[in-house]
């Protein structure tokens, strides 16, 4: 952790956001997962392009001599300008924290200082990196929300002219659940267009809706089938050997996951809490929400710089962090902030997805 003065300014900050490399943050299923394409910019603000891709209608049949060939409708183009949402946090650390402590001087250099300076930068790094993962995590169904409450602070489909998709899936046991996830596919597939070819579809399912879909009666008669003749293979397959759907301890708390063909059905790790203590789940309990893999460019986050002298002209970073060292012989105040712009491209390719099953 820096701890150099500057002899001319003795209150200039001292950035401290390389400590942050050794947090071991509790949040950031996410944030953490490279599914955002991360980049920092020198500005405020972002824009990206839109290209309005008309539907691919069939010509009619043309003469092979005379000039008549159909000209195609033309894309449409236009602009989408973004301004950057901030996290701040503060904090510090206090004389009165390090009493009785320790018979050493108290300096920021002396290893007290030290430990009493992370130990407040962890937990002010634990609550950033819980508003930042609800951000990337809201901004991956399309309208990035405010951790407070919930308040919607951009909305992509307004700002892009597109409409949310809603799907309802049927898990009923009287229905073909092959047949309801093949629609799925075809759905996210059209909404695609002409964008390429779509990866690993990850359907983010509250915990109602994921044991409505890998306990359907076909799952367990395709793997009947499986069984025979396969053996061993069989007996590997987690329809079989009892694993589909158990609960999994990963860093971030105890998910579920399910892969099918090109899905993957997850369960969300943990519940956000809000500042006024009331927590909230990141997807309903029938409800779910699409993740598409693979896609270049869409889901994306911009850093911009943060609003001090020290940082005009440079290149925006995912967190900053500083600390005014010892004032007043007393104590030394921390912040914690992000400048980001977290957004998906294309919108419509989130789907709000209604898990049905009578």
């Amino acid at each position: 952790m820096p701890t150099v003065r500057n002899p001319i300014n003795p209150n200039t900050f001292i950035d401290i956001t390389s400590a942050l490399e050794n947090i071991p943050f509790s949040y950031g299923r996410y944030a953490d997962s490279g599914l955002f394409t991360e980049q920092g910019i020198t500005t405020q603000a972002t824009m990206f392009k839109v290209v309005e891709q008309k539907d691919t209608k069939m010509t009619k049949l043309t003469s092979r001599t005379e000039r008549d060939a159909m000209a195609l409708d033309k894309e449409k183009e236009k602009h989408i300008t973004m301004a950057g949402l901030t996290v701040k946090i503060t904090g510090g650390v206090h004389v009165e924290d390090l009493m009785d402590v320790s018979t050493d001087l108290f300096t920021m250099e002396s290893d007290t200082w030290q430990d009493a300076t992370l130990k407040e930068l962890t937990r002010m790094g634990n609550a950033g990196a819980a508003n930042y993962e609800y951000l990337i995590t809201t901004a991956s169904q399309g309208r990035v929300r405010d951790p407070k409450n919930g308040d919607v602070a951009m909305d992509l489909f307004t700002m892009t002219g597109t409409t949310q998709t809603t799907f309802t899936l049927d898990a009923s046991p009287d229905s073909d659940i092959f047949a309801e996830l093949n629609r799925l596919t075809n759905v996210v597939s059209e909404l695609n267009g002409s964008n390429g070819n779509i990866g690993q579809i990850e359907v983010v399912l509250g915990e109602t809706a994921f044991s409505a879909v890998v306990a359907h009666p076909d799952f367990s008669g395709l793997a009947q089938l499986a069984f025979s003749g396969m053996g061993q293979v069989a007996m590997n397959n987690q329809l079989l050997n009892g694993t589909v759907g158990l609960q999994e301890r990963t860093r971030y708390g105890y998910r579920r996951e399910f892969a099918w063909n090109n899905f993957l059905f997850v369960t969300y790790p943990q519940k956000f809490r809000r500042w006024d203590n009331s927590q909230v789940d990141a997807v309903a309990a029938n409800k779910g929400w699409t993740i598409v893999h693979n896609v270049t460019g869409l889901y994306e986050v911009k850093f911009c710089p943060a609003p001090y002298a020290s940082q005009l002209r440079g290149v925006g970073t995912k967190w900053l962090a500083r600390t005014t060292g010892i004032v007043d012989d007393t104590h030394s105040d921390m912040t914690l902030e992000s400048h980001l712009i977290p957004y998906m491209k294309r919108p419509e390719m989130s789907l709000d997805i209604t898990v049905t099953t009578a």
